[in-house]
């Protein structure tokens, strides 16, 4: 029975990052990845439908290869609204330390990036290691990225938990805002602030 229990945890988990968006009303079909035309808006589907975007999503940890990146950067931009009421509902902060890739939130929270052309920032009261100045980038007030990378490296310095969860936070504002608008502004993978490995 035990070797059951981690199966069973990552199934519900993947359940659990659908059902805040579930509800009655229905939605056009996913779009495939070489439709990249085709946009979705605030409605919903099924854990059926979602699948692809939440295994997708769920995967996205520590070093992501560049051709699985790029397949999953296609799906992501093809149902970009999707996408976006999946992320949001299950962001969390993560532990604050020196990552070889990143954690999944930080890639969900890249994502977003790419999706909507936004990039929050907040203030943290914490101090901060030299390394940790150099690729958060606060200003004078203290305001840091959610997390900084060395690409060279391949390593992500996740931001202090105070400034993770006020990113969150405003993420969660825009989010309950700007939802109903019909297609986000996503960013071209040609455009150097990728935040993409």
């Amino acid at each position: 029975m035990k070797p059951l229990l981690p199966l069973l945890c990552a199934a519900l988990a993947l359940a659990l990052a659908a059902a805040p968006v579930a509800a009655a009303a229905k939605r056009a079909p996913l779009a495939t990845p070489a439709d990249t035309t085709a946009r979705t808006v605030l409605v919903t589907s099924t854990p059926h439908e979602d699948s692809l975007l939440v295994g997708a999503l769920a995967r996205m940890v520590g070093v992501v290869p560049g051709s699985d990146s790029l397949v999953a950067w296609d799906l992501f931009r093809a149902n970009a609204q999707r996408t976006v009421d999946l992320i949001l509902p299950a962001l969390r902060p993560v532990k604050r330390d020196l990552f070889l890739g990143a954690p999944n939130m930080v890639w969900r929270v890249r994502v977003l990036q790419r999706l909507t052309g936004v990039e929050y920032r907040a203030a943290t009261r914490k101090r901060l290691t030299e390394e940790e100045r150099k690729y958060l980038e606060p200003d004078s007030a203290g305001v840091v990225r959610f997390a900084g990378e060395n690409r060279a490296l391949g390593m992500t310095w996740t931001a202090p938990a105070d400034a993770q969860k006020a990113i969150i936070a405003r993420w969660g504002a825009w989010w309950a805002m700007d939802t109903k608008k019909p297609a986000l502004p996503v960013v071209p993978h040609e455009d150097d602030r990728t935040w993409w490995y």
